[in-house]
């Protein structure tokens, strides 16, 4: 089958290469409303790649099933039943071992319902946090912008100080809440891999964050993954 278009995630969520642990199972069901076709493709963002694969969908019914060591995130992809090519995308979640249920109608990314996924819940959950403090920060670089481009050189400076704010004492205090909070937890280590803060971390911050961590947590792929970040960072 030939894909005509890849509906890629940002580069953020391409994930890491994963250290040698046991391997789990992951299944992921659904029924999902309004698909053309008899099948959907899935693709998996693992091991620094990305694979795809046609899985049947009887009357929007499906079922699928894979190995997992680490948490990895993938997309559900319609498929046209008159071109046989990739249509759109239905949903995106990080896949954990367990069963993930997705449901909902395909047409609309918003309503479809994912559960049984811990990791994702909190990493949404996270990101909708810092996206919503990244607005703010964008409505403020518009008014930056024009003392800049006015050479109000004072207004301009008061505005800066606002937007270093939300950067250093909302957004990267948010990701430490994260990675404290689920320190035992995988999602912990792989939360800073996932953020789109590292223009801004310093070396600091990565060490930080990697001593949060358990010993287990910081054995991992994506535990390692901080501490090479650090030795990096300024």
């Amino acid at each position: 089958m030939k894909i005509n278009k890849i509906y890629c995630i940002s580069a953020f969520l391409i994930l890491y290469v994963s250290s040698p642990v046991f391997a789990q199972t992951y299944t992921l069901k659904g029924n999902l409303t309004g698909i053309e076709s008899d099948s959907l493709f899935i693709l998996k963002y693992k091991r620094g790649g990305v694979s795809g694969e046609k899985i049947p969908a009887a009357r929007g019914s499906f079922q699928y099933s894979d190995t997992i060591s680490e948490p990895y995130f993938i997309q559900i992809l319609k498929i046209s039943k008159v071109t046989n090519q990739t249509s759109g995308k239905i949903a995106d979640v990080l896949v954990e071992a367990g069963e993930i249920n997705i449901n909902g109608p395909a047409s609309d990314f918003s309503k479809i319902n994912i559960t049984g996924s811990k990791s994702d819940l909190i990493l949404k959950e996270y990101l909708s946090k810092d996206m919503d403090l990244q607005k703010e920060w964008h409505k403020l670089k518009v008014v930056y912008d024009k003392y800049v481009n006015t050479g109000d050189s004072l207004n301009r400076k008061k505005v800066a100080l606002k937007l270093n704010s939300i950067n250093y004492k909302e957004r990267i205090p948010l990701l430490k809440v994260y990675v404290k909070k689920y320190r035992g937890e995988i999602i912990g280590a792989l939360i800073p891999n996932f953020c789109t803060l590292s223009d801004i971390l310093s070396k600091q911050d990565y060490l930080e964050m990697f001593e949060y961590l358990t010993q287990e947590m910081k054995i991992s792929a994506y535990g390692k993954s901080i501490l090479n970040k650090s030795a990096s960072a300024k």
